[in-house]
Order: C-alpha cells, then structure tokens, then sequence
C-alpha cells in the first residue's frame, strides 16, 4: 500500500519465532495487527543467509535478525525485498552489508513513493502536534486537556519511532531471474510476471521445492489489490504454480500447499467471471459493488473488508478490454472521396 499516511498508533511488537519448514529454511509468519505485519523468510546457505522480506519496522527486522543470529554465525549476505510494500521492507536497514536485491519497480517505488510518502507523513505529525500544543495553551476543559496531551503523545512516540526509521532501496536489481549458488546451495530468484504490483519476485529453492511468493500469494485471505493488477495477476499465479514446489510462503498467512494457491487462483477467476457478466450487461460500478458479495467458497477467507476493492479493480480492468475490443476503439475509418 504505497503512498499511504502512516498511522498514529505504534503497533506493538509481537512473539513470533522462526517455524522450520525444511532442512536450513524457516518462515516467519506474522500477524497483521503486530509490528511486523508481512511474513518473512530465511535460507541458510553452506557459507551464508539468505532473508526474504524484513518485515515492516526496523524492530521487527531486528528481531529477525535476533533469530537469525541464534540459528547460525553465518553473515547474511543476500536480502530480497519481494515487493515495495512497507510491511516487507521497512526492516531493511537491520540487515548492514548484505546485497539488497529487489526488482528496478520495486526500487524506483521505494524511491519515488515510499520515501516521500514518510517525509509526508512525518510532517503532517508534526504539523499535528504544533496544533495541538497552540490549542492545549487556550483550553480549559480537564477532559478536552487529557485528550489532548494523550494525542500529543501519540504523536511523539509516532515522530520517535519513524525518526529511527532509514528507508533502504534495493541496489542489485533482477528483471527476469538470478541464480545464487553458494557451494552446493542453489537458490533463485524469479520475476514471474505483473500482480500485487508490477515488481514482485519469487525466491524459488529447487532442492526443497520450496517457494517463497511474497504477496503474489494470501493464503485464505482477500487480497489487498491497491497497488495489483487483477487480470496479469493470474497468469503469474499459473507460472507460479509451474514451479516444481510443494511449499509455498506467502506474504500474509501461514505456509500453505499446491492446493492452497490453486483456492486463491480460483477466488481471481471467479471474481473475474462474476465481474465479467456484469459488465457484459452494462452494470455501472455502483451498481456491480453494491450487488456482489464474496463468493460462499471464499466467505471463510479473513480481509473481507478488500473486496469491495477487489470488484472495483476487476471491473476496471475489464471495463478497459471491453472498450479496447470495441469497433469504436478502433482506427477512424478513411472516409471515402467523391473525386471521380
């Protein structure tokens, strides 16, 4: 969710551990309302680490590395940032001396969209708290007081917490694939195509057939699609699922199987079909938004309040196929002359 305003409230940290999933990989699967938010990953290579997303603070990062450091001595050398999103890269600066590795639209997102966006949003807070401070001067009422000097610290603690905060941005970029082979450990790292957003990677351990997706994959979750292209995102997940896995890590929710992303491949297609036949019919957005409900199949999924969202990208996308495919979207026709 780039370009957001950060909120308020400092998420609390949460206990999570690195889960074994194989020999030498652990996941470290998060809930969203601590202060690491997406899942993260770790490879433990014949004479280095690999670490799959850093999670959304630097405390956070920091506590994965805390773990890390209590598997092995090995330095991490590699960090692969799946996407731009700020839960999977926010811990990034923990991790000093490793390759920082992400996709040119993950960079250029970082850059261009998540730095501005915290320097926006660390001066609206404090913006915040100079009004705040100007009208607590002239207010009198001891409950409007309390409130007001709970809001102030609110602020503060948000001002010390994102002034710790150094956004890092990959510097080895990969548009297609790279191959890291660190003795007889090989791991690769994979651009399959456009989805959660048009730059994220897979991590793809052949020897464990073990894939960690990013946010490709919300194992029985609704996507956030804010940033997604819907109609691509599906033809990714069919690469996805070319590969010879049985493990797939996801960016929200627990390890899940084959099975697992072939559900959440089928919840894109039927929300496509359910979309298709209303624009088919010439339905408005309002109306198909206000007329579509998530499917049964998927009524168990958590995240229920993004699918809204997700019919109003659906419909957008094939809106946009519809009028392209129309003859009206087509060359003008070259008029006949009268000359004889």
């Amino acid at each position: 969710m780039l370009g957001w305003i950060f909120p308020v409230q400092v998420q609390s940290k949460e206990n999570v551990e690195l889960a074994k999933i194989a020999d030498n990989v652990y996941a470290r699967i998060v809930t969203p309302d601590g202060d690491a938010v997406g899942n993260a990953g770790v490879v433990i290579l014949s004479h280095s680490v690999l670490v799959f997303d850093t999670h959304f603070t630097p405390e956070a990062g920091q506590a994965l590395l805390s773990e890390i450091r209590a598997l092995t001595p090995k330095p991490v050398l590699y960090v692969v940032n799946s996407h731009a999103h700020p839960d999977h890269t926010h811990g990034n600066q923990v991790f000093e001396g490793a390759l920082l590795i992400g996709s040119t639209a993950t960079r250029r997102d970082v850059l261009e969209v998540d730095l501005p966006s915290l320097n926006r949003s660390m001066g609206i807070a404090q913006s915040q708290v100079e009004n705040l401070r100007r009208d607590l001067s002239k207010e009198t009422d001891m409950m409007q007081l309390q409130q007001m000097r709970e809001q102030i610290k609110d602020r503060e603690d948000y001002i010390q917490m994102m002034s710790r905060l150094k956004i890092k941005a990959p510097f080895v970029t990969v548009d297609d694939s790279l191959k890291i082979q660190d003795g007889k450990d090989e791991v690769r790292i994979l651009y399959l195509g456009k989805g959660h957003t048009d730059g994220d990677l897979v991590v793809f351990i052949p020897a464990q057939k073990i894939a960690f997706v990013g946010d490709l994959f919300f194992n029985e979750a609704i996507p956030n699609v804010q940033d997604a292209s819907l109609l691509p995102w599906t033809t990714t997940l069919e690469q996805v699922l070319k590969l010879d896995a049985d493990k797939f890590v996801p960016g929200h929710g627990a390890v899940g199987s084959r099975k697992d992303v072939e559900e959440f491949l089928g919840y894109f297609r039927e929300l496509q079909s359910l979309v298709k036949e209303a624009v088919d019919r010439g339905d408005t957005m309002e109306q198909v938004t206000k007329d579509l409900t998530v499917p049964p199949k998927f009524s168990s999924y958590r995240f229920q309040n993004f699918f809204p969202a997700n019919v109003q990208k659906m419909y957008t996308e094939l809106k946009a196929l519809q009028i392209s495919a129309s003859p009206a979207a087509g060359s003008p026709k070259t008029k006949r002359s009268n000359a004889k």
